[in-house]
């Protein structure tokens, strides 16, 4: 999935993996920054000083601070995690309720997850001085998984018959099924869902998305 904010290297380029470590140290400097300063308080600089690159190094990544915050907050619900995605590999061969009840789960630990929410934090305390950042974490937040399931959906033959807006909107449903109240629990410093709980949610969003499916 191409990334919203700091800029990605094609595998084949002559210094991918070099570029590779500078994004990756510069996304981790900037989610400290964001997370210790805020947004207005974190600046380009101390951000480059921080991830040991240049200040045009920094740019030639991310061409503003905008596009950083971006990178943290995706980077925070799509960590690059190899077991993760192993686990995900493994679940793919199985049959699409199963992925779905899997993809449930992790979304809510990615959402009620602690570099998350100190993220929603940041924004919550600073969204009326810069609104627009309210936006940007939607889109990192919700948006990002929105897209990567309608991409996920369009290849299963189960669902060839929708058409793309029945699909996005089909996508749409199970997210917003899995959210629940315990999101405000966790903002307000409480205790999350329990596993088995965050099981049982998910479960109940991929049938009922099943069922939807035959519907449309």
């Amino acid at each position: 999935m191409e990334s919203r904010g700091v800029k990605d290297w094609a595998a084949d380029h002559p210094k991918a993996k070099m570029m590779a470590a500078k994004r990756a140290a510069i996304v981790a400097a900037a989610r400290e920054a964001f997370l210790r300063d805020g947004y207005s308080g974190a600046s380009m600089e101390a951000i480059a000083q921080a991830a040991d690159v240049s200040i045009m190094t920094l740019y030639r990544h991310a061409e503003s601070k905008d596009e950083l915050f971006a990178a943290v907050i995706e980077g925070a619900c799509h960590p690059d995690e190899r077991e993760q995605q192993d686990r995900l590999d493994g679940v793919l061969k199985k049959p699409l309720v199963e992925i779905l009840t899997f993809v449930g789960v992790m979304f809510q630990e990615r959402l009620n997850g602690t570099t998350t929410t100190s993220l929603l934090r940041v924004v919550m305390t600073e969204v009326r001085r810069f609104p627009h950042l309210g936006q940007l974490a939607y889109e990192g937040l919700i948006g990002s998984h929105l897209d990567a399931m309608d991409e996920f959906l369009s290849g299963r033959p189960e669902l060839g018959r929708l058409d793309p807006d029945q699909r996005r909107r089909l996508g749409g449903r199970f997210f917003n099924r899995l959210i629940g109240l315990d999101g405000y629990r966790v903002l307000l410093g409480l205790p999350s869902a329990s596993a088995t709980e965050m099981q049982d949610r998910a479960r109940l969003a991929a049938e009922e998305t099943m069922s939807a499916a035959a519907l449309d």
